[in-house]
């Protein structure tokens, strides 16, 4: 085991939010880390803030090192001259941080305030260190909340180790608000889950959305990577989590495969028609493939003249619609339905049509 000493310095150590590590640059950081430190030292008082000069001190700009061409060039020139050149470095530091400054204001980070008339005013500048924290928690919300694999500890447990985690990372600010409302709600469905009965989707397409979830990029390159080494389980344990209502998120998940075999679908149709019915005969006419929708459970295929004045709407077919496409079953329940349904759905939209008609012309 590796145990860890500080040796530390009279000050108190200047903690760096870790969300600066992930959107601020080195000069940045440099910066805040300054301010931060300055302001420790003069224990937060009305003159805390740092001047320029201060903080390229702390930064260590305008320094050369041993060694460096700056140096070398310092080493060759005469005594009158090193102090210009000193100043000069140190002319370009103050330029660094008020240019940094400027952009640590620009993206919220520090924010500056006015007070009193003009000629007397005082400037208050404040540092924000909850910026961009909650964006933070948001992109990283895998670190809070992840598939775990199958353990055999009671159930009743389990929820009390959660309900305890939640407590733990809400009192230290470390979970995002939609995070902690999305968990919670979720543990809700696993006290009252008790079998796939209960699970927020339907017991068929359970391995589906799993299988879906295991080929996304998330999972995908956790998989490259090694961080998953064993695939059957890891799909093994999403599965038992979507049975019990214990995933996060698995809403989102089945509405977007839902949508996904929804667009290949459509996407598949068009792609047959253009390539093997691109023709169509109207009363003598030749007219041509221009797009497909789906609309009112069914697919409607518009064909129109080659000069465009003229076009007309096709139903596509049950007949074509299972020649085109894989059978029902490999879909989700919800267009499994709409397929085996298809026939009635043609019923529908037509007796819909006949009756819009028939008010027209009684109109």
């Amino acid at each position: 085991m590796n145990k860890l000493k500080i040796i530390k310095p009279k000050t108190r150590p200047i903690q760096i939010e870790p969300w600066f590590f992930r959107y601020l640059n080195e000069g940045q950081l440099k910066v805040v880390a300054a301010i931060l430190s300055h302001a420790d030292i003069k224990d937060r008082q009305s003159n805390s803030f740092p001047s320029n000069r201060v903080i390229a001190f702390y930064c260590g700009f305008g320094n050369f090192e041993k060694g460096s061409k700056a140096y070398e060039k310092y080493e060759k020139i005469e005594d009158d001259e090193k102090i210009k050149f000193k100043n000069e470095k140190m002319k370009n530091a103050i330029i660094t941080v008020a240019n940094i400054k400027k952009s640590l204001e620009k993206i919220g980070l520090l924010k500056r305030e006015y007070v009193g008339p003009k000629g007397k005013q005082i400037v208050y500048m404040t540092l924000d260190l909850e910026w961009k924290k909650e964006q933070y928690l948001k992109e990283h919300d895998e670190f809070f909340n992840d598939v775990k694999y199958e353990d055999k500890e009671d159930e009743k447990e389990n929820i009390a180790k959660e309900l305890a985690e939640l407590q733990r990372l809400n009192e230290e600010g470390n979970i995002s608000k939609d995070n902690l409302a999305n968990r919670l709600k979720n543990l809700s469905n696993k006290i009252n889950a008790s079998n796939t009965e209960n699970s927020q989707v339907p017991l068929e397409d359970i391995e589906k959305v799993a299988t879906y979830i295991m080929n996304t990029s998330k999972v995908q390159n956790k998989i490259d990577e090694g961080i998953i080494e064993n695939k059957e389980a890891y799909k093994k344990s999403i599965i038992k989590s979507i049975s019990n209502n214990s995933f996060n998120g698995v809403d989102k998940y089945y509405e977007a495969l839902v949508k996904k075999e929804q667009k290949d679908i459509l996407e598949t149709l068009t792609i047959s028609l253009e390539q093997n019915e691109n023709e169509n005969f109207y009363q003598k006419n030749i007219l041509y493939f221009k797009d497909l929708i789906f609309t009112n459970n069914i697919f409607l295929a518009t064909y129109q003249s080659k000069d465009k004045n003229f076009s007309k709407k096709y139903i596509i077919s049950d007949e074509k619609i299972k020649y085109y496409l894989h059978s029902s079953y490999f879909y989700t329940k919800q267009n499994k339905e709409l397929l085996d349904n298809y026939n009635q759905a043609i019923k529908n939209y037509q007796e819909l049509i006949n009756t819009h008609n028939s008010k027209n012309n009684s109109s």
